[in-house]
């Protein structure tokens, strides 16, 4: 017969050791998963507090969240990779080297290794942009376009920043799971892609370059042309320009062989360099900030300038080319008629815009005037010799006075026919800026003995270096952009206009170059990526990296 004893000896053990087993395995695999969390911390330099509950098999890790800086530029790091960056979900910003700061924890509860990720870093969106173009990033037109658009529904995956050398991601937007509602990214960079140093030129910074050897410098060829039409008073720049008493006291003294480096901020130039004395800082008063609407606008348009210029190689810019302007370099503004007009252009080159001239009226008047003076010779054969020379004195003195009469006549109608050109000229077709920077382009090459293949570009450099090496060829320029914008947009050009650009139409083509420098930025129908890197980072203040 069976007793207790037997019944729990044989089957009461063997059921309590089965049912202590779950709890031993789940101790077990706590211990383990804790053991080999451990180790993936600190194989990946993460400080962090483990704790471990046995019974139920929960690993629980507080791990620092950090807000991070770039380095100083100067700093060695700056440039280099990190040594022993971390190779945990969410640690990507490990890869170079930061500032860091410890701004709360961040919890986990775990219970596989696996599942074990690092807390994304906070940083300030522009700051990491920065950092990032300055190692050699290039920005994704498209990515910022759908970033701009999309926001934080911005599919995970899109690109914003590209490699120099393969096009691979170096910037992407990142799962929104630990961004608690702000910008969520990833990061990528291998060493092979570092093209940059501390020689480079950093974000915010142009280089503006003088004439090239095989170019012509067109501004000293101006200041030549106009030389001997100058006042002899007038002081003289040591390039050969003339300035006037208020220009004269804000010429830049910059070598002409000598680039200059300028550093522009949201309300224009903040800071100056020769690069042949990058310890002596420039003033260019002549490009500041205008302190009121009435002062100079020559610093403004050459910022728009300058950004434009180097918005292709993908540059960052505080500064933002406001909106009207955007809006009126896409329209069309030059009526084709005064490209003729100005010899910039033929009429074959253009739609028809003038009324021809009826050249079978005047032929057939003096046809008629011939004829009636013919006959009156014929009568005069015929009289007596006294009556005949009374006659022919007549006819002469008449025919002074109609000569004469004639003349004032011609010039009357001459001037009327102009007035009448001028008129139908300005309402004629309006020509893209493209156009017409191509004309002028052609006609500078003609002019100044330039070369053929010399692209636009190359001019807007020049005209670029000869702002900021001459206050009055500075303010000539942001002049005739001041004047072509009102007329843009006022709804067309006046004969008042058309007299102004005709006499100074050189500064009216350097102008056009600019212009068509800062509409090759706008791209439609997406828009720039510097516009939309900038409103980007207008939106979103901070980001998280990881």
């Amino acid at each position: 017969m069976v007793s207790a004893v037997d019944i729990i000896t044989y089957i009461g053990i063997p059921l309590a050791v089965l049912g202590v087993l779950p709890t031993i395995y789940t101790c077990l695999k706590s211990f383990f998963t804790l053991r080999e969390i451990t180790k993936t911390l600190h194989r990946n330099g993460v400080i962090a507090i483990t704790r471990s509950a046995l019974l139920s098999g929960i690993v629980e890790i507080e791990i620092p969240r950090r807000s991070i800086i770039p380095l100083d530029r100067g700093d060695p790091k700056y440039f280099a990779l990190n040594a022993r960056p971390s190779s945990l979900k969410g640690g990507t910003w490990t890869l170079f080297n930061w500032k860091e700061m410890v701004i709360g924890v961040k919890s986990y509860r775990l219970q596989y290794h696996d599942e074990l990720l690092q807390p994304q870093a906070e940083i300030e969106f522009e700051a990491l942009i920065a950092f990032l173009l300055d190692r050699g990033a290039v920005p994704s037109k498209e990515g910022w376009a759908d970033l701009r658009g999309a926001g934080l529904w911005t599919p995970a995956g899109t690109k914003l920043l590209l490699s120099p050398v393969s096009g691979e991601e170096v910037l992407s937007v990142a799962m929104s799971d630990d961004s608690d509602g702000i910008l969520s990214l990833s990061l990528n960079w291998r060493r092979e892609w570092d093209r940059r140093s501390a020689d480079s030129l950093p974000p915010y910074w142009t280089r503006v370059n003088p004439p090239s050897v095989k170019d012509v410098d067109v501004l000293a060829k101006l200041n030549e042309m106009e030389a001997p039409q100058q006042d002899g008073k007038k002081e003289v720049d040591k390039k050969g320009g003339f300035l006037d008493d208020d220009s004269a006291a804000s010429a830049v003294n910059v070598g002409s062989n000598s680039a200059v480096r300028v550093r522009i901020g949201s309300a224009g130039i903040q800071e100056a360099y020769g690069e042949d004395d990058a310890k002596r800082k420039l003033t260019l008063l002549h490009l500041r900030p205008p302190s009121s609407s009435h002062d100079p606008t020559a610093g403004f348009w050459f910022c728009c300038a300058a950004t434009a210029y180097e918005a292709p190689q993908g540059g960052l810019w505080s500064f933002s080319i406001p909106e009207d302007v955007l809006s009126f370099v896409r329209q069309d503004t030059v009526p084709c008629g005064v490209m003729v007009l100005l010899g910039t252009m033929t009429d074959d080159e253009v739609p028809t815009w003038r009324t021809p001239y009826d050249y079978k009226a005047e032929q057939f008047e003096k046809h008629v005037k011939f004829m009636d003076q013919s006959r009156r010779m014929q009568e005069e054969s015929r009289m007596p010799p006294e009556q005949r020379a009374a006659a022919q004195k007549k006819r002469m003195e008449q025919d002074a006075i109609d000569f004469h009469n004639e003349a004032r006549r011609r010039r009357m109608k001459e001037e009327q026919r102009r007035e009448s050109e001028i008129l139908e000229a300005m309402q004629s077709q309006k020509l893209p800026i493209a156009i017409v920077a191509e004309a002028n382009r052609k006609w500078m090459v003609q002019k100044f003995s330039l070369s053929e293949e010399i692209p636009i570009l190359s001019l807007v450099e020049q005209t670029m270096f000869g702002m900021v090496q001459d206050s009055s060829f500075a303010k000539r320029i942001s002049i005739m952009l001041d004047l072509w914008k009102s007329w843009g947009q006022s709804g067309g050009m006046t004969k008042g206009h058309y007299l102004a650009i005709k006499e100074d139409q050189v500064t009216f083509a350097l102008a056009s170059f600019v212009l068509f420098v800062i509409r090759s930025m706008v791209s439609e129908p997406m828009g720039s990526v510097a516009g939309d890197l900038q409103e980007c980072l207008r939106i979103w203040k901070k980001a998280r990296l990881g």
